[in-house]
């Protein structure tokens, strides 16, 4: 999922605030940095509601020197009573009214410092796509075709976030794991943040995105010496992450640090699923398979659907901000997600049923998405078309989207 970008050195994590680095020299720069400011205060302050409209600089006096000089109101934003401070031994936990978020870290917003250090990152400028790569921001703009699928895909994502707040209800790429107690930890935190998502109006303006910085944050610690399993559980959640971001409406300042910030955090990972497996995001069906169980399914399903909804996600922020997010290096090679039978069953018995059905009934021509892309160009009553109409018969919101796609490749 990592793009085919020159990275001029190994990426590390900075031993004191987790913040990773591109180049060793910056990481040598940035340490010094962190060592010498590590007993100043983190909270920067913030400027008046006048000079941060204006981009203007404030001098942050009671009445600033600004707003004096050209009569202006000067007020300061504060937080909400809707945050409580929690001040039990745990520095800048939050509670909020629909729950006990005690696991969420600092309150103040603070977008990566320092973006100096990873030149041009997200830019389309520093991609070397091989030709089986989706097609370029510029070729997809100068389509109003691809320009309507993606309109269409960010619609249908609008409601995907508030799925995730109850495991009876996980979207169509996180999987409920009812063989276990409860999901992957990863899951659970971002079923919380989903719940504050739904309740972000009561919130002070850039709380809820300082709770998504801190979880990215949480996301780059656990990244060093996390399983494929856990990787793989820290991608779905960084996707509905995304997801809100692409949703919401931010001011125009804040869309660069806040693209970047999660962009990198999920270009990490991919480098790190690559470093365990190079096949982790075309995992084969083998539902076929006599010993294959319902667990390791289960488990290899979640990754191709992770797979084709960062792609689906990835089209739609090339278009929506003109960065050139990571995508598949070579997206034909995506494996389509199973029928909806088999995804939705809630136990064993079902799920064996529903594999019995596809084992008799599954696709001979049209495996992969390249296949999906080929079968869209065939006449109806040819071979690819008949199994086109089976493919649509069968396949759930996530192959819709999929199919939609195409016409972005």
């Amino acid at each position: 999922m990592s793009a085919n970008a020159t990275t001029p050195d190994v990426i590390q994590l900075c031993n004191l605030c987790s913040k990773p680095i591109a180049t060793e020299s910056a990481y040598k720069r940035h340490v010094a940095y962190c060592r010498r400011t590590r007993s100043r205060p983190r909270k920067r302050p913030r400027s008046c509601r006048e000079c941060h409209s204006a981009k203007a600089k404030c001098s942050f006096e009671p009445e600033c020197s600004r707003c004096k000089s050209k009569g202006l109101h000067c007020v300061y934003e504060k937080l909400t009573t809707a945050l409580v401070t929690q001040n039990n031994g745990q520095n800048g936990c939050i509670a909020s009214p629909t729950g006990n978020l005690g696991f969420l870290m600092e309150v103040p917003y603070s977008p990566l410092e320092h973006l100096s250090e990873m030149p041009n990152f997200g830019s389309s400028t520093i991609l070397d796509l091989p030709a089986s790569s989706p097609r370029s921001v510029v070729a997809l703009r100068a389509d109003p075709v691809a320009q309507q699928s993606a309109k269409f895909i960010l619609e249908s994502f609008r409601g995907l976030p508030l799925t995730m707040i109850s495991r009876e209800t996980f979207a169509w790429f996180t999987h409920g794991f009812w063989f276990q107690p409860e999901p992957p930890q990863n899951i659970v935190r971002c079923s919380k943040v989903a719940n504050l998502y739904a309740d972000r109006k009561s919130l002070a303006p850039d709380s809820f995105w300082s709770i998504i910085n801190q979880e990215n944050r949480q996301l780059l610690r656990d990244l060093p010496n996390c399983s494929a399993r856990e990787l793989v559980s820290g991608m779905q959640t960084q996707i509905v992450y995304m997801i809100m971001f692409a949703l919401d409406d931010l001011s125009a300042d804040k869309i660069p640090e806040i693209t970047l910030q999660m962009l990198m955090t999920f270009e990490l990972y991919a480098k790190k699923a690559y470093e365990i497996d190079s096949n982790v995001w075309f995992p084969i069906d083998s539902l076929d398979d006599p010993h294959l169980t319902w667990e390791d399914w289960v488990a290899a399903e979640v990754q191709r659907r992770c797979t084709i909804t960062w792609f689906l996600l990835s089209r739609v922020i090339d278009l929506k901000f003109g960065v050139m997010c990571s995508s598949i290096r070579n997206c034909r090679r995506l494996q389509l997600p199973c029928p909806g039978s088999l995804w939705n069953a809630r136990t064993r018995d079902e799920w064996e049923a529903a594999r019995k059905i596809h084992c008799r009934d599954q696709l001979k021509l049209i495996r992969n998405f390249g296949d999906l892309i080929e079968a869209r160009s065939c006449l109806p009553n040819s071979d690819y078309g008949q199994e086109l109409n089976r493919w649509h018969a069968n396949c759930d919101k996530l192959g819709l989207l999929l199919t939609l796609a195409t016409t972005m490749v």
